[in-house]
C-alpha cells in the first residue's frame, strides 16, 4: 500500500479502516498511526490495543490451521519455506517446546518465514495458551516501539501547516524507519536459518 494512500485513508477513517488494514500491515499502520496522533486522529493506548489484537488474531488463526491440518502435507507445502524436509520436521519441533519464546521472537521479525512458522506452532501442538500470549507479549513490544516512533516523529509533523508538505515528511520518515525495519528483520531470517542447518 502507498504511503500517503494509507495516510488519507487513517485520517478519513480512523479506527474503523485501521484494524482490518493492521492484520495484513500491521507495522506500516502502527508508525503512519503514530505520527498522528499529535494531531489528535488517534489515542495511543486505544491504538496500541487494537494493533496488538489486529496481530494477535491472523496468529491465532495460521496456529489452528496448523493445528487441524495434516502433518506431512503441511510440511511438504511449508518446507521449502523453512528449507527443512519432513525427516528434519523434529528440529523446528525442539525449537518450539524447549525455547517457545526465542522462537515466537524469531518468527515475528524473521521476514518471509513468519507464516510457515505460525503454522508449524500449531503442527507441533505447543500449549495454546503459550501460544497467544508469548504472540501477545511481542507484539506489544513491536508496536509500541513503532507507535513510539510514529509519535516522536509525528511532533514535528504537527508544526507543518502544509498538509502535502506533511505526506511528504511522513513518508520520507516511514522510509527510513523500514528500511532498519527491513535490515533486522533479514538479520534474524538469516540466523534462524542458519540455527536450523546447524541442527540438521
Amino acid at each position: 500500500m502507498d504511503f500517503a494512500a494509507a495516510v488519507v485513508l487513517l485520517q478519513q477513517y480512523r479506527y474503523v479502516v485501521l484494524f482490518p488494514i493492521a492484520c495484513f500491515e500491521g507495522p506500516m499502520i502502527a508508525f503512519i498511526a503514530g505520527t498522528l496522533i499529535p494531531l489528535g486522529y488517534f489515542s495511543p493506548l486505544p491504538l496500541i490495543v487494537m494493533l496488538i489484537f489486529a496481530d494477535v488474531i491472523p496468529d491465532v488463526a495460521y496456529y489452528f490451521f496448523g493445528r487441524w491440518g495434516k502433518e506431512r502435507s503441511l510440511i511438504e507445502k511449508i518446507g521449502p519455506k523453512l528449507r527443512i524436509t519432513p525427516e528434519h520436521f523434529d528440529i523446528v519441533r525442539g525449537f518450539w517446546h524447549t525455547h517457545p519464546f526465542k522462537t515466537m521472537a524469531v518468527t515475528k521479525f524473521a521476514y518471509g518465514l513468519s507464516t510457515p512458522l505460525l503454522i508449524t506452532a500449531g503442527l507441533v501442538h505447543l500449549p495454546f495458551n503459550t501460544f497467544w500470549r508469548y504472540s501477545a507479549i511481542l507484539a506489544a513490544f513491536q508496536y509500541s516501539v513503532l507507535v513510539g516512533l510514529g509519535y516522536f516523529f509525528g511532533g514535528y509533523f504537527a508544526t507543518v501547516e502544509s498538509t502535502l508538505a506533511r505526506a511528504e515528511m511522513i513518508v520520507a520518515a516511514a522510509a527510513v524507519v523500514f528500511a532498519g525495519y527491513y535490515f533486522i528483520v533479514r538479520r534474524v531470517r538469516s540466523q534462524f536459518l542458519k540455527e536450523e542447518e546447524a541442527g540438521q
